[in-house]
Order: C-alpha cells, then sequence, then structure tokens
C-alpha cells in the first residue's frame, strides 16, 4: 500500500468483524482492535514502530532498504518475502549481519538483500534452510544466544519462493478447509 490513503482502506477491511470467515481455531484468539499505520516517509513513526515489533514482514518488490538496520530491536525476528532478484533489497546490509540467517532455497543468497553475504566468511551468518530446521536438523538462536556472538542479535528468514513449498502449502490449506467444511465446492 503505496499511499496511506490505501493504508487505511486494508487497516479497516483487517479490523471489520467478519465472523463468517473466521476459522474455528482462530476465533479462541484475542481479536485485532487496533492497527497503525505509517507511511515509510515517516521516519521517526517507522523508527519507534521498528523498536518495539517482535516481528517485522517485509513484503515489497522494493530496490532500496525500506529502513535503516540499527532501527529494529535487539531480539526481533524478520521475514523478508518481497525482494527475489540481486537489484532487490527490503533490508540493509547492517541488518542482515545482525542477523542468524535462513533461507528457503540456496537461490535465495542471490538476491540483492543478501548482497553482504558474498565473500570467505559471509556465509557465516547463514544457518541453512527453512526444510531443515521445521524437520528438526538445524536449530535457530544459538548463535542470537552466545554472548560471545555479541553482533548477532535477530533471526532474518529470506524467502524468494520456490513451488514445491507453494504445493505443499495449497494442499495444507485444501485439507484444513476440507475437513472443517470451509468454504464451498466449485464444478469445473
Amino acid at each position: 500500500n503505496r499511499t496511506l490513503e490505501r493504508a487505511e482502506n486494508l487497516k479497516n477491511d483487517l479490523l471489520k468483524n467478519n465472523s463468517d470467515g473466521v476459522v474455528e481455531s482462530a476465533k479462541t484468539l484475542s481479536p485485532v482492535t487496533d492497527i497503525t499505520t505509517r507511511l515509510l516517509s515517516d521516519d521517526v513513526g517507522v523508527c519507534n514502530a521498528l523498536k518495539d515489533a517482535d516481528i517485522i514482514a517485509t513484503t515489497t518488490n522494493t530496490c532500496n532498504p525500506l529502513f535503516p538496520g540499527e532501527w529494529p530491536k535487539q531480539g526481533c525476528h524478520i521475514n523478508g518475502v518481497g525482494s527475489y532478484t540481486p537489484l532487490m533489497s527490503e533490508v540493509d546490509d547492517e541488518l542482515v549481519k545482525r542477523c542468524e540467517l535462513i533461507i528457503d532455497t540456496k537461490e535465495a543468497l542471490e538476491v540483492g538483500d543478501l548482497s553482504c553475504m558474498k565473500g570467505d566468511d559471509a556465509h557465516q551468518n547463514c544457518i541453512g534452510l527453512i526444510g531443515d530446521i521445521i524437520s528438526g536438523d538445524l536449530v535457530v538462536g544459538k548463535r542470537r544466544d552466545d554472548p560471545n556472538e555479541s553482533k548477532i542479535d535477530c533471526t532474518f528468514y529470506k524467502s524468494v519462493g520456490t513451488a514445491i513449498q507453494d504445493v505443499f502449502s495449497a494442499q495444507a490449506a485444501y485439507e484444513y478447509a476440507f475437513e472443517h467444511n470451509i468454504g464451498r465446492s466449485v464444478e469445473m
């Protein structure tokens, strides 16, 4: 949402009470009652929001980092899912260097966000693939929680997208919806 008006419209849509479309298990969660919108040009507002955020999601196709890497608070997690080419970058090198890095595919190392990950020991922050973490073969947080690794204070998941993950996600969503009688069947 590149304008405040579009952001406010999205916010209002998200805040509407639409209990018919709520998944049963989600009804037990506390409802979102307030969303604050900020334009990226509001440096003070964005900085304050990032200093309070536990999770940050960047979902744009920008070629320029959205904010300085020192703004997010220590211990936060960043999901970067918008950039997918060597020229695109949602976060800066400073933030990447502060993070334990998790990637969806090895191709993620080629995107602009991770341009600082080139060189002899540049891959030291990359702990591995998300699939290895899901399977339990890798653990996130060891370097962040190690007092000898003082510069590592966040985690960053970088996804450039992969068809097999899309297929499995769609299958899981379909099965859940089918089991819980959500949605409707359409003849094709």
